[in-house]
């Protein structure tokens, strides 16, 4: 569908302009009809102000020669009621009047009326003028003509994104809906295959060999990351704006079991974990299993980025009525201008550590979900070459202390 304006075609006039003489005296009449005439106009004619109202709204003329000294209704009257109707406000009016005086000029321009000719009148005046404003009157019908037609292509348009944007919404329903009934799916047969890979791995069905056993926990570490996997994607497609239930919770237990859940991958980039909390430590207000499935996403993205032999640090800063916790790392940094992008789904800083690394690219988006879900707000302060902190602030819980 086009929308440009150079593509509307305003159609032809399919005759001459017509103009419309009213005047009460025959022998004007015939005078302007032999003028006009010889110019080219087509010529109908009124012979009271009445009649013009009737001639008029039967067939609007391209311009209008009204006399003003005329009985019962006048040449002002019969302009002010033209001028003050929508459909033939536009039509330009010469009023035609033996009238001089300052006060009768006023009294038609008052009237609405575009132009005055005082009589006797100069032919050639009056066809100028005349011409004048029915070029000014074509060029107002081709604006207008213009407007309707953008007025109906905004209005098609309008209606196509309105289709468009609800068929998107109904697709990203039935995707939510897909990846949910998926995540639903996987988890019994990862359910029942953990349970067998665990009764193995623990020679509950029988004594293994030292590379069966390493097999299983090379099987074991696969499910734990289908799990965390599933439970991502489970994460990222459910219910915006859903709010979890807080509780007063340690934090010491949390980051440590977030570090436990990482340890493997980080012993395999040769990257160390610490804790650095203050001795005591209060107790926060935070939902237990999703401030661990934050944690674990925030530790896996700095020991990704993180080069080997590096360290990565949790600490923790208390300034009640709040904790600040923070994720420290020194690997490779974040530009400045993608530090707006982190939390965006799918976005990724480094393709090649991402892919290195697995994952599905959703890890930060989730954090930002499920802090969210918490009222936790995420910052990030980061430099190229030198590594990032991520950090948010917990609410103390009252009157508890650990």
């Amino acid at each position: 569908m086009s929308t440009a304006l150079n593509s509307t075609v305003v159609p032809a006039n399919p005759g001459p302009p017509t103009v419309l003489v009213v005047d009460d005296e025959v022998e004007n009449c015939e005078v302007l009809n032999l003028l006009l005439t010889a110019q080219g106009f087509r010529v109908v004619t009124a012979e009271d102000g009445a009649a013009a109202l009737e001639a008029v709204a039967a067939s609007p003329p391209d311009a209008i020669l009204l006399d003003v000294m005329m009985p019962v209704l006048d040449g002002f009257e019969t302009c002010r009621r033209l001028k003050t109707q929508p459909s033939t406000v536009f039509i330009p009016i010469i009023l035609i009047t033996a009238l001089h005086s300052t006060k009768d000029r006023t009294r038609g321009a008052a009237a609405g009326a575009d132009d005055f000719i005082t009589k006797p009148f100069d032919g050639v005046e009056l066809t100028t003028r005349l011409k004048s404003l029915l070029r000014l009157k074509s060029l107002h019908d081709q604006l207008e003509h213009q407007n309707r037609d953008l007025e109906r292509r905004v209005a098609e348009r309008t209606l196509d994104l309105q289709q468009a944007l609800a068929e998107l919404q109904e697709l990203d329903r039935l995707k939510s809906q897909f990846i949910s009934n998926v995540s639903h799916e996987l988890r019994t047969p990862l359910m029942h295959a953990k349970t067998c890979v665990q009764l193995l791995a623990d020679e509950a069905l029988g004594t293994l060999t030292s590379d069966q056993l390493k097999s299983m926990q090379v099987a074991q570490t696969a499910i734990g990351e289908l799990e965390n996997i599933v439970a991502d994607i489970l994460d990222f497609s459910g219910s915006p704006g859903r709010a979890l239930t807080l509780s007063a919770v340690a934090l010491p237990g949390i980051c440590r079991a977030a570090m436990e859940e990482l340890a493997p991958f980080a012993a395999r980039q040769h990257v160390a974990v610490r804790l650095a909390l203050p001795p005591e430590m209060p107790l926060v207000l935070a939902n237990r299993p999703a401030l661990t499935r934050m944690l674990r996403h925030l530790l896996d993205n700095a020991v990704k980025f993180s080069p080997p032999e590096s360290t990565v640090f949790i600490s923790a800063d208390v300034q009640p009525p709040q904790v600040r916790l923070s994720i420290q790392d020194f690997g490779s940094g974040i530009a400045p201008p993608q530090v707006g992008h982190i939390f965006d789904a799918f976005y990724q800083v480094d393709g090649a550590a991402t892919r290195r690394a697995n994952g599905l690219g959703i890890g930060l988006a989730v954090v930002k979900k499920l802090a969210e879900a918490q009222g936790i707000q995420i910052g990030v302060e980061s430099q190229v070459d030198k590594g990032s902190r991520f950090y948010f602030d917990l609410q103390v819980a009252p009157q508890t202390r650990g």
